[in-house]
């Protein structure tokens, strides 16, 4: 009896580790490196299972991984990138991108002179309320209205218009809540910055009477919550 139970003990313990290799859902965001711009559209890769995942339109992704598979991240116009998973935290990653020949030889436009030249463009084409057209506009350019409100360029320029507005907003937000005031503000270690700014990273609504002693505060509160949950949940 006592070796039938020494043996399913042996047993036990030789298995163990199989079940301790608990597979976690890990989130994150990606970013462009060297900007606050959200990357949609990238593959990500688990390289030991083959699960695939495909950031949304903010960036954000999810995917299953255990510790020591390793990521893939991949999307057209920029570096391929490797993630090895050492722990179960929330990712950021920034993809760089591919060298090209018109990037040595043309110089590197602005944000804002970007989007300006875009709408200027949009404009050249007849749409003038950025596919929004004002009452006033129904009134006195009746023509110009309808086709803001049904036109493909009008469509477009509506997309676009969102688009910028969200950009815009998440930089302001970028302003507030960034690598170099956090870690002004609090100790925090460079490996829990990442899964920090994931978690309290402030909706743009939040920000938009924020001074520099505000955002301190909100980082200081923030980060002992944070400190809290670690203890929590030990890693």
């Amino acid at each position: 009896m006592f070796k039938r139970l020494l043996f399913i003990l042996i047993t036990l313990l030789a298995i163990s580790p199989a079940f301790a290799q608990e597979t976690a859902l890990l989130k994150g965001l990606v970013f462009k490196k060297g900007t606050s711009q959200r990357l949609s559209n990238v593959t990500i890769t688990n390289k030991v299972s083959k699960i695939k995942s495909i950031s949304d339109v903010w960036g954000n992704f999810s995917i299953e991984a255990n510790l020591g598979d390793t990521l893939l991240f991949k999307k057209d116009g920029f570096q391929e990138y490797e993630l090895p998973i050492t722990k179960k935290q929330n990712l950021l990653i920034y993809l760089s991108e591919a060298l090209s020949l018109k990037e040595v030889v043309v110089k590197e436009k602005s944000k804002q002179q970007q989007q300006k030249e875009i709408l200027q463009d949009f404009r050249s084409k007849g749409v003038y309320f950025n596919g929004k057209p004002t009452l006033l506009a129904y009134i006195f350019t009746p023509l110009t209205a309808l086709n803001e409100l049904i036109g493909k360029d009008a469509n477009n320029a509506r997309r676009f218009g969102n688009y910028i507005a969200r950009e815009n907003a998440e930089s302001e937000v970028d302003k507030h809540f960034n690598d170099t005031l956090i870690k002004k503000t609090v100790a925090i270690k460079d490996e829990d910055l990442a899964e920090f700014k994931y978690l309290y990273r402030p909706k743009p609504e939040n920000v938009t009477y924020r001074n520099v002693y505000d955002d301190m505060k909100y980082i200081k509160d923030c980060y002992a919550k944070y400190k809290k949950l670690k203890k929590l949940n030990p890693q």
